[in-house]
């Protein structure tokens, strides 16, 4: 019996999310979230699984960045004029909250005035080749339709890597004091440099430049 328990132990961990059981990170989300937006009349779907991966307490002071997700915190949806609108994942507080409470919640009521995290977005003007990139405000630039997230088991994920490759071979400039606003903190940075590093200098094939198009 202690042989199966231990199996049933090991199985477990192995099958659990990317920082279950790490002496170092936890999380308190790990959800499927689903979006479906309105841009210029195309209506569009994408999905991610998000996780707000952190560190432990007793070690954050040293290991504040150790924790990074590398997958899932974009949702990304090529447009026909091979644009790509880019949204953050991320739930507001006190959507985390509702989720923890209920396993699910619908982001657009729950996230909104100042809470609203996924009111700022941003576009990209070429997936093929992303040489600009801007701002975009949900109800102004784009509709989100629905927006909802469930507790899931599964690891994060997203579909950058089939919807606009090139973003991953990309770095986005931005002005002084915008890293927070910009696509360079929710495109994570590893994830893109695993991309280039081994091209003759380590550097990314595309610059993004911060300017309105």
């Amino acid at each position: 019996m202690a042989v199966v328990g231990l199996i049933l132990i090991g199985f477990t961990i192995w099958r659990s999310p990317v920082y279950s059981f790490h002496p170092t990170c936890t999380y308190t989300v790990n959800a499927r979230v689903i979006a479906d937006v309105d841009i210029e009349g195309e209506k569009l779907s994408a999905a991610v699984v998000h996780q707000n991966s952190r560190s432990r307490r007793w070690i954050a002071m040293m290991n504040s960045a150790g924790c990074q997700q590398q997958y899932g915190d974009a949702l990304t949806y090529r447009l026909s004029d091979d644009r790509v609108l880019i949204i953050p994942s991320r739930l507001c507080r006190a959507g985390e909250r509702a989720l923890a409470q209920d396993g699910q919640v619908d982001i657009l009521r729950v996230c909104t005035g100042k809470e609203a995290v996924q009111g700022s977005a941003f576009m990209v003007d070429f997936a093929t080749r992303p040489g600009k990139w801007r701002t975009v405000t949900n109800g102004v630039d784009f509709r989100i339709i629905r927006m909802t997230a469930a507790s899931t088991w599964s690891n994060p994920t997203d579909d950058i890597a089939s919807i606009a490759p090139n973003l991953l071979k990309s770095a986005f400039t931005y002005d002084r004091n915008q890293w927070w606003y910009s696509p360079e903190r929710i495109i994570n940075f590893q994830r893109r440099y695993n991309e280039v590093r081994h091209r003759p200098g380590n550097s990314f094939e595309f610059e993004v430049q911060y300017e309105k198009f």
